[in-house]
């Protein structure tokens, strides 16, 4: 806290200093009019997207950064994912596992994914989406926003994502794109898209698609010891594969009925069928050979459908409303059909028959979100203020099959009912002349039900007032302040909310899970201040940002035994404190006469703390890392129009001793946890064939990295009691694109 209220104070005072620095010139344009933007960019080429994305973020009133889809789609990456982790701050909760975003380091729950501005519902309870779902071929542009606007839901304690989808409005204007690889060890990969838009008239419309087939391969071995961590007491190899035959398509269509009246409509599908094959072999107590294996064919299928419609009406050049209505439904069915079978661990062959096992679960998912947002310009006031709702649905259920019986997962049967209701009003203006304040005030009220498979219900409430201050000041045309306060929440999972045990394995790497009802929201106090320095006539970018958050009530999964097994809870363990900087860095070497070769870096440094209302321990949180780059360079060969790209992502190494709780009181364990780094090194080369047909070759994750870990707990005397070592192998994939737009 005393951390957080520095920083706090620091970025309040360098404000004021700018203040007096710039008074004399207020009198002079105290009534300047100022329009909350909605950017619209495009750009052709690497460079030219790269310099399209500073634009569009020098504009904006508050702390973001912007990617074009020309600049990201240059490692032709199948998925978002793969492609986001090249951006300031992110990470992913696995070597493999690109599709859970955690923005500084921390836990995916406190980054807030929107896909066109909007949430999409989707399977995973934690209210986020999954990005590998969203094809990186199909984005025009990604925005990372460090500090949020009134108009911005209130999740997001980290940031927030908004991927905005491919809608370019062009008379006769279209793509088609087709490409095709090979992920080492495992298969080919590929994907088709095209896109078509024009303008009749009155009428604008934008269609386009894609389908894709994807592989991820997350096979890996677990070494497990009991006293002293030097006694074997099991372990497992597993092998697993997973084939992803995807399908995306969206579309945007405007209309204007009048010369003030324009109706939207914008649909977006979305389908993923999942092919998981999976063989685990278990140890023996020994470790000398293996005593059981597990196979499991797992058949999943995600589909989403959404509709935002809106109509736009503009009373006078400087009021304008906006009444739309956002609708989606969603289904995730899965079926894992799977059968154990005993061996002996001395010759490895079967003993007896094999039990079969099959699990049936289904997910049904709803959200309703009505809306109306009016905005009005008033004597040198850009004015903004909306209300509305949101209503979501989500039934769970699953059942397993095995031993010739029904067994009911009840923490896997459940439903949940959300109702959000909100308001907010911000206007923007300037206080000096040659800057941007943006003063914002957002109220929400969610009420959250749940009913577990028993019938019991559970309920929460609660209403927040979160302000938001973002201030912009304009040093001079190259250097641009910027700092941001704003309140934020993270609601419980909605799976965390159901107190039914669910079983796993029982171990530490995959405890029995439990709900709990109990859990209350966190709300989070953030403050941003930085600087970003436009050089080379905008082309390029020098950018330094602080950041700090203060967590009230913070969620985290606590481990416990019960009846010698694993079991993991969610709990509010109490108040904490994240804090880092953020620096990032794109430059063409004119300098030193190389004009065609650019040089890019970021880098986000964290450090977090957090004081344990069960345990007394002061610690950072759990599994954070302290530091995340990416580096690389950009080389343009103009007689060959052809750029080379390379890029390097470094996730570093992670190590923290957590105490967890026991049932006897007054004794506490502790769990020691260590992660290795993780280097990913890609490689690109695209070229201009004609003004319309570009082709492209990638080589990605080079060096291959394996993710190593290792979980160590020690009772009170500091004996060790338990031991594991896990290992993730990742590997390298090789792809062609050609790309033709007229």
């Amino acid at each position: 806290m005393k951390i957080f209220n520095a920083v706090f104070r620091r970025g309040l005072q360098t404000v004021w200093l700018g203040a007096m620095m710039v008074g004399p010139v207020a009198a002079q344009q105290a009534d300047q009019v100022y329009e909350l933007p909605a950017i619209i960019v495009t750009g052709g080429g690497v460079e030219g997207s790269a310099e399209s994305a500073l634009i569009a973020r020098r504009e904006s009133p508050n702390a973001k950064v912007v990617i074009e889809g020309e600049q990201l789609n240059q490692f032709n990456d199948l998925s978002a994912g793969d492609a986001i982790r090249r951006l300031p701050g992110v990470t992913f909760p696995g070597v493999n596992r690109p599709r859970e975003i955690k923005l500084r380091g921390i836990g995916k729950e406190y980054t807030q994914v929107l896909i066109d501005g909007r949430p999409l519902i989707d399977g995973d309870a934690s209210r986020n989406f999954e990005v590998d779902r969203i094809p990186a071929a199909m984005i025009e542009r990604i925005e990372i926003i460090r500090s949020p606007l009134a108009n911005s839901s209130s999740l997001g304690a980290a940031g927030t994502v908004n991927i905005i989808t491919k809608r370019q409005f062009k008379k006769d204007g279209g793509g088609l794109s087709l490409g095709g690889g090979y992920l080492t060890e495992n298969g080919p990969i590929g994907d088709a898209s095209g896109w078509a838009s024009g303008e009749e008239g009155a009428f604008r419309y934008f269609l386009g698609g894609q389908a894709q087939r994807r592989r991820v391969n997350e096979s890996s071995a677990e070494d497990i010891f009991g006293a002293n961590g030097t006694t074997p007491n099991r372990g497992s190899r597993q092998e697993q594969a997973r084939e992803f035959d995807e399908y995306f398509a969206n579309g945007r269509f405007e209309y204007d009925i009048t010369d003030d009246d324009t109706l939207t409509f914008a649909p977006t599908f979305s389908r993923s069928h999942e092919l998981r094959e999976q063989s685990e072999y278990r140890l023996n107590t020994a470790q000398t050979g293996f005593d059981r294996r597990t196979d499991e064919m797992r058949n999943r299928t995600r589909q989403t459908f959404a509709a935002y419609n809106e109509w736009k009406h503009d009373f006078s050049a400087e009021t304008q409303s906006r009444l739309f209505l956002d609708w989606q439904t969603g289904t995730e069915d899965t079926t894992r059909d799977g059968s154990q079978q005993t061996l002996n661990p001395i010759t490895g062959l079967p003993v007896g028959l094999p039990s079969p096992d099959q699990r049936i679960a289904g997910i049904k998912l709803g959200r309703t979100a009505p809306g109306f947002v009016l905005n009005a310009q008033i004597d040198g006031h850009a004015i903004e203020g909306g209300f509305g709702a949101s209503f979501s649905t989500r039934r769970e259920q699953e059942t397993r099959y095995r031993n010739g019986g029904v067994e009911p997962n009840f923490g896997r049967t459940y439903k949940v009912g959300e109702d959000i209701f909100y308001g907010y009003i911000m206007d923007k203006f300037s206080l000096f002349g040659p800057d941007e304040f943006t003063a914002g005030l957002r109220i929400e009220n969610s009420s959250t039900r749940t009913t577990d498979v028993l019938g019991n219900d559970f309920s929460i409430d609660e209403t927040f007032v979160n302000p938001s201050l973002q201030y912009k000041y304009s040093m001079n045309d190259d250097l641009d302040f910027r700092m941001g306060v704003a309140r934020t929440l993270r609601r419980p999972d909605l799976r965390d909310l159901t107190p039914t045990l669910s079983t796993n394995s029982g171990t530490l790497s995959s405890p029995d899970t439990r709900g709990n009802p109990n859990t209350r929201p966190e709300d989070i106090w953030g403050v941003d201040g930085g600087f970003d320095w436009h050089v080379l006539d905008g082309k390029g970018i020098v950018s330094a940002n602080l950041f700090a958050r203060n967590f009230h009530n913070k969620i985290e999964s606590a481990l416990s035994q019960e009846a010698g097994r694993w079991v993991s809870d969610p709990r509010n363990v109490g108040d904490g404190t994240l804090y880092g900087a953020e620096l990032e860095v794109r430059s063409s070497l004119d300098f030193v006469e190389m004009p065609n070769l650019t040089f890019f870096a970021n880098a986000t440094a964290m450090r977090s703390s957090l004081t344990d209302q069960l345990t007394g321990q002061t610690r950072r949180f759990a599994e954070t890392p302290n530091f995340v780059s990416n580096i690389g360079l950009d080389y343009f060969v103009p007689d060959w129009k052809m750029t080379f790209g390379l890029n390097l992502n470094t996730v570093y190494g992670y190590s923290q001793n957590i105490a967890q709780a026991t049932n006897t009181a007054g004794v506490v364990n502790n769990v020691h946890t260590e992660f290795s780094t993780l280097n990913r090194l890609d490689f690109s080369i695209k070229t201009a064939l004609s003004e319309n047909f570009n082709l492209s070759f990638s080589a990605l994750n080079l060096l291959r990295p394996t993710d190593k870990r290792v979980r160590t707990t020690f009772d009170r005397d500091s004996n060790i009691t338990s031991l594991t070592r896990s290992s993730e192998p990742s590997y390298s994939s090789y792809y062609v694109r050609a790309s033709y737009t007229w």
